[in-house]
């Protein structure tokens, strides 16, 4: 990937975090950014927050699946760097909400909410994984 793209990515991820921090937990990524960031070199680590049932029947692919209720407890053993671009995501995007905002207070600094989570991916007619 060329520099300019890099520059460019890293420029769209601090415009999300000073334009958006603190709204609705976070700061938020569309389907299409979400798409141009999968474009970098390192792509974002993906967080499925759903349920695990939910993951297996359809994610984007390379998802990890944290669910909601373990998020917290389960966060040290993702062993994520605290300038990792995450995008996080559940079915709409009212959890994933929530766990960016505590990625957030726990000191990361890059952590994005997929807007309107996998229903949006799904209607923008984007694939999904499944086993």
């Amino acid at each position: 990937m060329s520099r300019q793209w890099l520059i460019a990515i890293l420029a769209l991820i601090g415009i999300f975090v000073f334009s958006t921090h603190g709204l609705k937990g976070g700061p938020e990524v569309t389907v299409s950014e979400a798409v141009a960031l999968f474009k970098g070199n390192p792509p974002p680590v993906l967080i499925d927050v759903r349920e695990r049932a939910a993951f297996d029947q359809g994610r984007i692919a390379g998802a990890r699946s944290v669910p909601i209720g373990e998020f917290k407890a389960q966060l040290e053993s993702l062993k994520l760097s605290k300038t990792d671009v995450m995008i996080l995501y559940d079915e709409e995007d009212t959890r994933a909400r929530e766990a960016t905002k505590h990625l957030y207070e726990s000191g990361y600094q890059a952590a994005l909410t997929l807007e309107g989570g996998i229903r949006a991916w799904r209607a923008a007619g984007q694939p999904l994984a499944t086993k």
